[in-house]
């Protein structure tokens, strides 16, 4: 009995043996292995590779899975203000294996505060930062970390419209809610309506005009119309750009490119014969409005090194303008002239904006650069800053207040006196219309005039027909806040189409991450603004330039920006008026403009 049953168990273990044998030839089979295996063996005998074993694995690697996201995390992290911002890292199944793709400390959101801001008021922004900041974590680790579960991470704006739609969603339904509360509010207050209808009426008869005074007299009273209403963020919106980052440098890590190299491709559909390193716009000067001294009307004094000059040798001349302009401060002001702000910027007091000018231009002389020609200056005016709206007037230095057209005659005299200024920032507020294109018309042809806080971000600016009333021939781009790499690109590539130069621009709240540089390279931009040659966060995208220079040189396909050409912005010819019309009125002034080449 024993040895029968021995037998039996022996021949129902060969049949399973057989079965699993015959499982396993399936399982290979379908998979491709033998014949796979057949290949490289062939292939290695020939080939002799050095490692051996290296080389089957890079051989079967070609035919892995795509790797696709785990997982994402969100942490606390600190901007180089050791303000609070957010930490992601991307997680992939590589190979079977979970790996760490990337991880990215995202700058923290620019401060609308000026430095003379109230403490209560730096502070409120402090509190309201850091309640973004944590709700941003919180939807990262949870309701993010799902909908990314699965995804590819090379398919970026899928990665994007996933992030970017939850928090448009959960925005929509917080707007949502706050009109209700608000009808609700309106219908409990309706009976009261009516009497604080007449009590504003009473209080608007005795509202002083702004020009100072009642509603006696002759003087006309002062249309101002009060800036756009900047958008509210919901809490947590800074997690769109601080993953679009992170997923991007995760798509560049799996396709084993340069960063700059994946987001080109991203951008042109194919790589580009040759990639161009932007010029930096380098800050060496701060003022404005928030510094000391009286002078408001230059927020910032930035040089640009000349076109098609490598940038290891464009770096020696602004470092040495900017080192000569801070010996020249100490030897006014002593050792502490020498301070710098957040943009690693010196921070002279200043009564008039010639002063920063002539600074500058010294230094140049004395490194026996001529200016306009080897560097040239731009200027960030910030209009908006330094706007009055009690007196509706630009407050240009202290105690010294211009009407829109007065001011618009400083601002083209001073730059005619100064004909190495090629860039201006904001010169006007946007909402003085028939002045921006007056102004454009007059100082356009001699440089690029910039737009900032008038356009609003890509994620809006993108689905916008843009205002013929505000044309400018450069725009700044940020990578922050709601801002997607998606939609970068998408406004990227509208701007460029109507003859505007892509200015990629760095915040006050930047983090030692260098990948701004890497972004500046990919869309070909013609500018990166950087802020000053000093501190850690600054110096940090200089560096990744120069390697980036360095690498595309060995590759064989640096290229180098052309001379600067200047779209013309003009004024529209006026109106041909028929004769009844020439009779009975005269032609409206223009308010549209025409750009040319």
């Amino acid at each position: 009995m024993a040895a029968a049953a021995g037998v039996k168990s022996s021949a129902k273990d060969a049949r399973e043996l057989y079965e699993m044998k015959e499982r396993a030839i399936r399982f290979y089979t379908d998979n491709g292995v033998p014949k796979k295996m057949e290949e490289i063996l062939n292939s290695m005998f020939h080939d002799n590779p050095a490692d051996v074993y290296g080389h089957v694995a890079n051989y079967f690697a070609e035919f892995a899975k795509v790797p696709v996201i785990t997982k994402v995390k969100g942490r606390q992290g600190y901007d180089s203000k050791g303000q609070s911002t957010v930490q992601t890292e991307v997680y992939c199944m590589v190979k079977n294996h979970e790996k760490l793709i990337s991880s990215c400390v995202a700058p923290s959101v620019t401060s609308m505060l000026l430095d003379t801001a109230k403490p209560e008021e730096k502070d409120t922004e402090d509190s309201e930062r850091q309640a973004s900041v944590t709700a941003a974590i919180n939807y990262i680790n949870t309701d993010i970390c799902n909908k990314l579960e699965g995804l590819d991470p090379t398919q970026q704006t899928e990665a994007d419209d996933v992030v970017y739609n939850f928090i448009q969603q959960m925005k929509d339904e917080m707007e949502a809610q706050k009109a209700a509360e608000a009808a609700a509010a309106a219908a409990e207050n309706a009976e009261e309506a009516p009497t604080q209808e007449i009590n504003e009426s009473n209080n608007a008869k005795k509202a002083k005009s702004p020009t100072g005074k009642g509603s006696k007299g002759k003087a006309s009273q002062i249309i101002i119309i009060p800036d756009e209403a900047r958008e509210e963020f919901l809490d947590g919106s800074c997690l769109v750009s601080a993953l679009s980052q992170a997923v991007c440098t995760a798509g560049a890590a799996i396709k084993d490119v340069p960063l700059y190299h994946y987001i080109a491709a991203l951008k042109h559909k194919e790589m580009p014969s040759t990639l161009q390193l932007p010029l930096p716009m380098v800050t060496i000067i701060q003022g404005g409005k928030g510094a000391a001294g009286k002078m408001n009307c230059i927020k910032e004094y930035m040089v640009i090194p000349k076109p098609g000059v490598p940038l290891r040798e464009s770096m020696k001349n602004i470092l040495g303008i900017y080192n000569h302009v801070s010996k020249a401060l100490c030897v006014k002001g002593g050792g502490n002239a020498r301070n710098v702000n957040d943009l690693g910027a010196l921070c002279p007091v200043f009564d008039k904006p010639e002063q920063g000018l002539d600074l500058i231009q010294e230094a140049m002389t004395a490194l026996s650069l001529t200016p306009g020609e080897d560097v040239s200056i731009a200027l960030n005016i910030a209009a908006h800053e330094m706007f009055d709206f009690d007196k509706g007037k630009y407050e240009v230095v202290t105690g010294q207040l211009k009407t829109t057209e007065d001011y618009v005659e400083f601002l083209v005299e001073l730059i005619g006196r100064y004909p190495a200024i090629n860039a201006v920032i904001d010169p006007l507020r946007k909402q003085d219309r028939e002045q921006w294109i007056r102004l454009c018309d007059r100082i356009s042809v001699a440089g690029y005039i910039v737009g900032d806080y008038g356009y609003h971000r890509p994620g809006l600016l993108k689905h916008e027909e843009l205002d013929e009333d505000y044309q400018t021939s450069g725009i700044l781009l940020r990578w922050e806040q709601m801002n997607t790499l998606s939609d970068i690109i998408a406004v990227a590539n509208k701007m460029e189409e109507a003859q505007n130069e892509i200015f990629v621009t760095a915040g006050p709240g930047e983090t030692s991450q260098d990948i701004l540089a890497d972004l500046a390279v990919g869309l070909n931009a013609r500018f990166l603004k950087l802020g000053a040659p000093c501190r850690g966060e600054r110096i940090s995208k200089l560096n990744r330039l120069l390697q980036i220079e360095a690498e595309l040189e060995e590759q064989g396909i640096l290229g180098y920006h052309d001379a600067h050409l200047y779209p013309r912005i003009e004024l529209p010819p006026p109106p041909v008026a028929t004769e009844t019309e020439a009779e009975d009125s005269s032609p409206s002034p223009a308010k549209k403009g025409s750009k040319k080449k």
